[in-house]
């Protein structure tokens, strides 16, 4: 990489133009370009909200939609907001998590409006929040305003971001990074002890709301970006005592996410994943292959590659924009120029290629190092950590930015020479074109890779970008202003067309030609084949609770969840069929009936007086000591009352809930309320007092 003598002059040391102090060329609209094309983005992801329609592609319509149905239900009916009976016969719906059950975005929205409206807000809210906290954490660090805005944009409507849409507190949780970091670089630069404290809360405050969101591996990204930031700035600085302030508000910040954390704890603890070997860590690991897609993001025919895993785009797609390459190549070539952005750029870069390689899984090696450590082994899809990648990327492309607009205002002397390095993003695209159209690529050409014609628009997006950077440092103005808007297209076009792979729909028309279920919720009981289109949730939209279901943290059981006897002991009614049709399902078992100690069918009577979500209350009359049994799935939170009195509760068949009785006639009572979210209230509260007693200490702290 050669630079020539012009590339090395800072902008401070810029030779003046003869006779001019300030440009006189009227400057281009960058700002107002950058603006509007974010918007364009943004609005281009409202459409369902102007049509009374929601997006319901993938998990969506799967599992979040059905999800915040169950969860608006019991905020208006009042029951409980921990369990729920109506997936896989009971269910730690706070464990879980992935609703987001007690952030207080998600309580005002599903509390107060209809659940089409609360999920498109809910969903819509993140990019905004992204972009929000991008602007303000590169304005940080000095960027002007130009570079700051395009950054937020590229982060905003990363490819990440956009390809998992339907993960929507995935993508939320990851919001929150730019505003962590920000947060952590007020505590640690500014001298106000005012300042200090209200930044001190704002991290603390950010990471409770991430961890609220039920996101951990989020959470760990995030975690990761911001040990790493607070050390470089920290170094940069010279301010190493600030870390122990940071570390101070970043465990207050897990204190206040109790009430969402060690439920999480315990619903993972009882679930299939605990116990899980490494191996399913490593699945989703990133193949190299798909590195193509950093310079022809459109090369194979399904978007991404693998040879070991269901090739789901979202999942493999890696591609955000032919700008971050180029901006990579064009900062280093460039960085004598950059003097005071060598740190940053350097920090970038490393933090990057760590990322790119952790991305890279069982590729890369250095993920597996990771499985060893306790929780991080049952995180699958080391890919993921591409976020982390983009976004390191993305700062490289806001100084790029912030480099050409100072070259357009002559605070800096233009590029001169042809920039070799910097064309090797397109002159690779053009080479894997070129090696498709000769059917050189193999094993790529055969079912593999796209066609030439479709790869070609990757092509084109690559080279127009490189020869506007490479314009806009010569100084034009108009090359400067037509980057901003090809960027948009090319984020557009990777990530909203992926959005609009499958169309919004109303929710009436999710469920529609599904029978009903029966009133009574004993009669409600269904089942659905693994493969049929119910497979998923959808069927609690219509009232039923399934005995099925599609969660993220399957409990522990003894029979198979999906089996004969499962469906059996749970008292599946009813069961949907590879056509969708549903059919009446015989020899299950009655909602709740006595047993003998050893198992067996027992006499007597047992009714069911209140069947509500956590709470249930039977009238039972026994000739002698019975176990009372019902199809509610057992969990440790139950606890159980005779006439008042406190009675073990004891699992049925390994799986189901039940209770010693003894003989006569009794009011039984269960309730569901478990250890974990007991101590994470305790440990939230905890975390409020921390909160504001770090804020009044370092308030009143002199500078």
């Amino acid at each position: 990489m050669i630079e020539t003598p012009d590339q090395s002059v800072s902008a401070q040391e810029s030779p003046p133009t003869p006779g001019v102090d300030r440009p006189s060329p009227r400057r281009p609209p960058v700002l107002t370009l950058i603006a509007a094309s974010s918007a364009v983005l943004f609005l281009s992801l409202t459409r369902p909200l102007f049509m009374g329609r929601v997006f319901v592609y993938n998990d969506l319509s799967w599992f979040h939609l059905p999800m915040r149905y169950l969860y608006q239900r019991a905020l208006v009916s009042g029951d409980t907001l921990l369990w729920t009976p109506a997936i896989l016969s009971g269910f730690y719906l706070l464990g879980e998590g992935q609703i987001g059950l007690f952030h207080p975005l998600h309580l005002l929205l599903y509390a107060l409006l209809p659940l089409w409206l609360a999920f498109n807000l809910e969903m819509l809210a993140t990019a905004p929040a992204a972009f929000a906290g991008t602007y303000w954490f590169l304005r940080r660090l000095g960027f002007g305003v130009e570079a700051a805005l395009f950054g937020a944009m590229l982060f905003a409507f990363a490819g990440f971001n956009l390809l998992h849409f339907h993960h929507i507190n995935m993508v939320a949780v990851v919001a929150h990074l730019p505003w962590l970091l920000a947060t952590a670089d007020m505590l640690i630069v500014e001298d106000s002890p005012r300042r200090r404290a209200i930044a001190f809360a704002g991290l603390a405050l950010t990471l409770a709301s991430a961890i609220l969101l039920g996101f951990p591996q989020g959470v760990w990204w995030n975690s990761l970006a911001l040990t790493a930031f607070s050390i470089f700035r920290a170094g940069e600085t010279g301010r190493w005592r600030t870390l122990l302030t940071c570390a101070a508000a970043f465990g207050v910040g897990v204190l206040l996410g109790g009430v969402q954390l060690l439920p999480s704890v315990d619903a993972a603890l009882h679930s299939q994943r605990n116990g899980i070997p490494r191996e399913f860590a490593l699945t989703y690991s990133m193949h190299p292959s798909n590195l193509i897609q950093l310079w022809s993001p459109y090369f194979f025919e399904q978007g991404a590659f693998t040879n070991t895993d269901f090739l789901w785009l979202h999942e493999l797609g890696i591609y955000s924009g032919a700008i971050l390459p180029v901006a990579l190549i064009w900062v280093w070539m460039r960085r004598r120029a950059l003097r005071e952005r060598r740190r940053l750029i350097t920090a970038a870069t490393v933090f990057a290629a760590l990322t790119l390689v952790l991305a890279l899984g069982s590729y890369g090696r250095l993920d597996v190092l990771l499985t060893y450590l306790p929780v991080l082994g049952s995180l699958r899809a080391p890919v993921r950590y591409i976020v982390l990648t983009q976004f390191a990327l993305m700062v490289l492309a806001a100084i790029l930015i912030e480099d050409l607009v100072a070259i357009a205002e002559r605070r800096s002397a233009p590029t001169t020479g042809t920039m070799t390095a910097l064309w090797i993003p397109a002159g690779l695209s053009a080479a894997t074109t070129f090696m498709l159209a000769a059917r050189l690529a193999r094993p790529y050409t055969n079912h593999i890779a796209a066609s030439v014609p479709t790869t070609m628009i990757g092509l084109a997006f690559v080279t127009v970008v490189t020869v506007l950077v490479f314009r806009a440092g010569r100084g034009s103005r108009g090359a400067l202003a037509a980057l901003v808007l090809v960027t948009m297209a090319d984020l557009g076009m990777w990530g909203v067309r992926f959005i609009y792979r499958e169309k919004p729909k109303t929710i009436t028309s999710l469920i529609q030609g599904v029978l009903p279920a029966p009133g009574e919720p004993a009669d409600s009981y269904a089942a659905a084949t693994a493969d049929g289109p119910y497979r998923s949730d959808l069927l609690v939209m219509r009232g039923y609770r399934l005995t099925t279901g599609y969660v993220g943290l399957y409990p522990a059981s003894r029979y198979p969840l999906e089996g004969d006897i499962a469906g059996r002991l749970s008292g599946t009614r009813w069961r949907f069929t590879l056509d969708g049709r549903r059919y009446p399902e015989k020899d299950s078992v009655a909602r709740i009936r006595l047993l003998t100690e050893d198992g067996r069918d027992a006499t007597g009577q047992a009714n069911l007086a209140v069947d509500r979500p956590g709470h249930l209350v039977a009238h039972v009359e026994a000739p002698e000591r019975r176990i009372l049994a019902l199809t509610e799935r057992f969990h440790p939170g139950w606890s159980a009352t005779s006439d008042g009195r406190p009675v073990p509760t004891v699992p049925v068949e390994g799986d189901f809930l039940g209770c010693i009785v003894d003989a006569g006639v009794h009011r039984v009572e269960f309730e569901f309320m478990p250890r974990s979210f007991v101590y994470g209230v305790l440990m939230s509260a905890a975390g409020a007092v921390a909160l504001v007693a770090g804020f009044v200490a370092i308030r009143r702290r002199r500078a």
